[in-house]
């Protein structure tokens, strides 16, 4: 109920502050285990990603942001759970796999991390390891404007136009398994968010 009210009411408040456009929300699968990915430039990223993609999210934050008990259960309440950034956190990976075996969707940021130009990074294949492992489709995403929003350093948000713009999913047969195979879905899955990129340049 939560999440839903909060998904909400940030929705209408980015569509009159930021002018947000969605396009191809008609692309999400509506049940069935999926991985949205998608470019990662902003904080406001799994913002607008909770509230762009028509399926309830569950998305990994860093655990340093659950160390604040009243914060970090306002976190949970909204499907998010704890990631250690250091090293492989296989506690995180096997939580995200559970969850996608149940049928639901994950948020997953291919790169790992915030790209410091806007410009695409190169893909950990954290994410190929979860589609090959869970069977789960990937629906890639491109998030245009939020790093013009609210920049590295930057506390408050400048009021710039925000665009997201979903793709097909991609599916793989999972026939293979290793770490060349799930690279391949990572770089397969970059792939389709820099074509989303490049369809809608300005």
């Amino acid at each position: 109920m939560i999440y839903f009210i909060s998904r909400n009411i940030l929705k209408l408040l980015f569509k009159i502050c930021f002018r947000l456009r969605i396009a191809g929300s008609e692309n999400c699968p509506r049940n069935g285990p999926l991985i949205i990915a998608l470019n990662h430039a902003s904080f406001l990223d799994p913002l607008i990603a909770g509230f762009a993609v028509p399926r309830a999210l569950n998305f990994m934050a860093r655990d340093s942001l659950f160390r604040n008990k009243i914060f970090g259960k306002m976190l949970m309440s909204v499907n998010a759970f704890p990631l250690r950034r250091e090293g492989a956190d296989l506690g995180a990976m096997k939580l995200a796999i559970d969850k996608l075996c149940q049928g639901k969707a994950v948020l997953i940021f291919p790169e790992g991390t915030r790209s410091k130009d806007g410009n695409l990074g190169t893909p950990r294949a954290g994410i190929g390891f979860l589609a090959a492992s869970s069977g789960a489709s990937i629906l890639p995403c491109y998030i245009k404007g939020s790093i013009n929003a609210l920049p590295r350093g930057a506390i408050f948000p400048k009021f710039k136009k925000i665009s997201v713009y979903i793709g097909k999913p991609l599916r793989f047969d999972n026939k293979d398994s290793g770490r060349e195979y799930y690279t391949k879905i990572a770089i397969d899955t970059m792939a389709a968010i820099s074509e989303l990129k490049h369809k809608n340049e300005d």
